[in-house]
């Protein structure tokens, strides 16, 4: 029998966020001074607190061989408390599953709700996570739409594409990734009544510490009558600043958290307990996601400020770590087949690595990662690309054609 692989097209799922950022630390290695704008990877260190707890935990051979598949208690009980103070809910420690970041999260979940004759609704722009997780699970992905100018949910596409035979999950993302958008409560209601208890609806809060302009609002709180279909997700990698350490939670009804905690049983067996430990510590500190928000809100300001009617139109970010640039009119105007090709050419001529649209469902769009100490030269730099101010730099010609 010929050795056969399950095809989850690599071609088309392939995160170019990568892709980019690894021919960026190639044309670095070959001594290009390169801005890197892809990864959200805060570039703030992680606070010396947290930091400090977990060097302690990790001298402490006792509590290093703590094993809890779903998370040690004391960061379960700390996450519920956090959310019931600072948003309204009425979780419980039982509610709390942890994990090695969220994405383990997003794909065990979708396992347990979706599957093969099944819908699994996501937001277009959307985050790839969603999308590849939807296909490992074998379910039909669908979508409702965000209106790029106006950043508003489009309740119509909404209420057009949900069905309640089929859609089994619904993803709301808010702040979203990569456009910046708040979902607001009037939205947010129409969709639970949309829904209206016929689907889960899974709350992306990975960003909700870093809203530039108004108070976060949890679902949570918000619909507390719907706490057996809501889900939330959240991580330390973001607002936190801590995105290698990969702790992630969910809040979920009790019995989906039973059967992901079985799930990590048996797949993940635990998260680091010391890297665990120490996010309690972080849960206390309001002062360095503020530090981050302050400063990502002024980058993304000064993006607009910077390049807008230069032809690739920025889209004023309400939150999180991106910006996204509408290119479409600039890709047919200089041939180019899609944001792939643009973003490699920027690359090239200017030493500034950003994302095709390609990876969130806009293909002639960019995002942009406010995380790098030179973002504003980033922006500068991209400002001269756009209006013809810039020239190849010599050596790099030809780099990534090679590449």
């Amino acid at each position: 029998m010929p050795l056969t692989v399950r095809d989850f097209m690599p071609e088309d799922l392939e995160f170019q966020m990568f892709v980019l950022d690894e021919l960026a630390d190639s044309l670095s290695d070959q001594g290009a001074d390169v801005l890197k704008l892809t990864i959200g990877v805060p570039e703030l260190p992680t606070p010396p607190a947290v930091l400090e707890t977990m060097v302690e935990k990790l001298q402490d051979p006792a509590f290093v061989r703590r094993i809890y598949p779903e998370g040690i208690p004391e960061l379960r009980e700390a996450i519920a408390d956090h959310y019931n103070h600072r948003y309204g809910a009425r979780a419980s420690a039982a509610n709390v599953i942890v994990s090695a970041g969220t994405s383990p999260i997003f794909r065990n979940l979708f396992q347990l709700v979706s599957g093969p004759t099944m819908e699994i609704m996501i937001p277009r722009p959307y985050y790839a996570l969603y999308r590849y997780c939807a296909t490992l699970a074998g379910a039909t992905v669908t979508y409702y739409d965000i209106d790029i100018e106006t950043k508003r949910v489009d309740l119509e596409s909404f209420e057009r594409n949900f069905s309640p035979e089929r859609t089994s999950l619904v993803v709301v993302n808010s702040p979203g990734n990569p456009l910046g958008n708040i979902v607001n409560a009037e939205e947010m209601a129409a969709i639970y009544k949309a829904v209206d208890g016929r689907a889960y609806i899974l709350n992306d809060e990975i960003y909700n510490n870093t809203m530039f302009y108004d108070e976060f609002r949890s679902p949570l709180a918000l619909f507390p009558e719907s706490a057996d279909t809501t889900i939330v997700t959240n991580s330390f990698s973001k607002g936190f600043r801590m995105y290698s350490k990969r702790v992630g939670f969910a809040i979920l009804p009790p019995d989906l958290q039973r059967n992901m905690r079985v799930m990590q049983q048996h797949t993940q067996l635990c998260t680091d307990p010391c890297s665990q430990f120490a996010m309690i510590e972080a849960l206390a500190d309001e002062a360095s996601p503020a530090e981050l928000t302050e400063r990502y809100r002024s980058r993304a300001e000064y993006t607009v400020d910077r390049l807008e009617g230069t032809g690739c139109e920025p889209v004023q970010a309400e939150g999180g770590f991106y910006a996204l640039l509408r290119c479409g009119e600039w890709n047919g105007a200089h041939g180019f087949a899609s944001s792939k090709e643009l973003a490699r050419d920027i690359l090239e001529r200017v030493h500034v690595a950003v994302v095709p649209g390609t990876d969130f469902g806009v293909p002639h769009d960019l995002r942009l990662a406010f995380c790098h100490a030179r973002y504003e030269e980033g922006i500068d730099r991209l400002r001269a690309y756009f209006t013809g101010a810039a020239e190849v730099p010599s050596e790099a010609a030809g780099r990534l054609a090679r590449a």
